[in-house]
């Protein structure tokens, strides 16, 4: 077996249950938040049907610089943007265009990608899955030396029952399971102070404590996190009361490293 490569300091992939549940959106803040503590952080959106990376981080139909040398090898140099190096298949494929492919098809094309992104020097890399338990995490768990998988789901009943599979999924891999993030949690209305849980409460932390892991954050829900995904704006590029806690919970990633 291949030596599993090691390109950055720390890799740590990003996976959910189910989609919808704002796993491409917490890594994309995440990263920003890592990045605004300076650190040298990488994104590679390995969410190869459908990413969604390159809209979330305002480079909408862009193609990134590609070399080739004499023996016609690639080199792709990554976007960087607020902070952060990004590579993403979607940057070579149209947005409407869907993607099939057996597992060799689609390991080979993340081992090119992967060994052909010239990241430089990278102290975070974070890698956004796609939903479930299919064959890209076992993929990159082969190609890549990985420290370490955060789980986002919310507190609906229907998300934590996926997100089981994912966290017994990651367990066969050998990845070891840094916590779990909640999303879309209840929020106070400013005007009334009123909570509102419209995607349920607390579920989250009792599936951490039931599999003995943390409960890395807890992410209300709040409409400026969606604008800024479809604005290429994350928010964490602010330390307001949309941003905080992403900052928040790049704090807590940063102390368990």
């Amino acid at each position: 077996m291949k030596a599993r490569l090691q390109i950055s300091q720390s890799t740590y992939l990003i996976g959910s249950g189910k989609g919808g549940v704002g796993k491409s959106t917490v890594a994309v803040n995440l990263a920003v938040a890592l990045a605004k503590k300076g650190l040298a952080v990488g994104l590679l959106d390995a969410d190869l049907y459908g990413p969604s990376i390159p809209i979330m981080m305002g480079l909408r139909r862009l193609t990134p610089h590609i070399d080739v040398d004499y023996k016609g090898e690639e080199t792709i140099t990554p976007f960087y943007k607020f902070g952060v190096k990004i590579a993403s298949l979607g940057f070579f494929m149209e947005e409407a265009r869907s993607i099939v492919w057996r597992g060799p098809m689609l390991h080979g094309t993340l081992q090119k990608f992967i060994q052909n992104v010239f990241w430089g020097h990278l102290d975070v890399l974070l890698i956004d899955l796609p939903p479930g338990t299919g064959d890209v995490p076992l993929s990159l768990s082969q190609l890549l030396h990985i420290d370490g998988a955060l789980v986002v789901s919310t507190p609906q009943e229907v998300a934590i029952l996926d997100v089981i599979k994912v966290l017994n999924a990651f367990h066969q891999l050998e990845i070891p399971l840094i916590g779990l993030i909640e999303n879309m949690a209840p929020f106070i209305a400013p005007d009334t102070g009123l909570k509102y849980a419209l995607f349920g409460e607390g579920k989250v932390a009792e599936l951490a404590q039931r599999f003995e892991t943390s409960l890395l954050g807890s992410i209300p829900f709040n409409p400026m996190t969606r604008v800024g995904g479809d604005e290429g704006l994350p928010v964490a590029l602010h330390d307001n009361a949309a941003g905080a806690p992403f900052h928040f919970l790049a704090e807590q990633l940063l102390a368990y490293a």
